[in-house]
C-alpha cells in the first residue's frame, strides 16, 4: 500500500509538474525599466539593426539613426495586448505611472531611415534571450497599426 501511494505521488507531480512550473506564455522582460550600460545598448541596437526588417532598408544602404528607449507590454497569453512606450529617461517619463503593473518593459529600439526620416522600424528585445518579441515598420509619419506578435 506504501508503494502504491507513493507511485501515485510521483505520478502526480510527474503530470502536475509542466503545469506548476508552467510554460513561458511570452518573453519574461523585465519588471520594471533601468538604466541600459552602454554594452546592453550597442547590444540591442546590433540585435534590431539584424532583424529582416532592418536588413531590407539597410540593403538599399539608407542612412539611419537609432534610439533606444523602453517598451511596456502586457501581454494575452503568447500574443500581445497593448504596448507603452517610455522614453530612456525613463524616470522622469509621466506615462510610467499610466502603465499596468501587469506590463512587461523590454529594451526598445527605433531606427528611423534617411534623413529626414521616412521609414521606421521598432523592436523590443528580451535581454535575457537576446530575441526580439515584437517589431513593427512604418513610414516615419505615422505610428505603427496593430499586428500579430512577431
Amino acid at each position: 500500500m506504501a508503494n502504491t501511494k507513493w507511485l501515485a505521488r510521483v505520478t502526480l507531480l510527474t503530470v502536475a509538474s509542466p503545469l506548476l512550473s508552467g510554460c513561458a506564455a511570452h518573453p519574461k522582460g523585465l519588471d520594471r525599466p533601468r538604466d541600459l550600460t552602454d554594452d546592453e545598448k550597442a547590444t540591442v541596437i546590433e540585435i534590431a539593426l539584424s532583424t529582416p526588417e532592418a536588413q531590407s532598408q539597410l540593403e538599399t544602404k539608407a542612412p539611419y539613426t537609432t534610439e533606444v528607449n523602453w517598451l511596456a507590454i502586457t501581454w494575452d497569453g503568447s500574443n500581445w495586448s497593448a504596448y507603452y512606450h517610455i522614453d530612456s529617461n525613463w524616470e522622469n517619463d509621466p506615462n510610467l505611472g499610466n502603465i499596468p503593473e501587469s506590463a512587461v518593459f523590454y529594451p526598445y529600439v527605433l531606427i528611423h531611415f534617411m534623413e529626414p526620416a521616412t521609414w521606421q522600424i521598432a523592436t523590443a528585445i528580451d535581454l535575457d534571450t537576446g530575441k526580439v518579441v515584437l517589431t513593427h515598420q512604418y513610414p516615419a509619419n505615422k505610428g505603427p497599426a496593430k499586428t500579430g506578435p512577431n
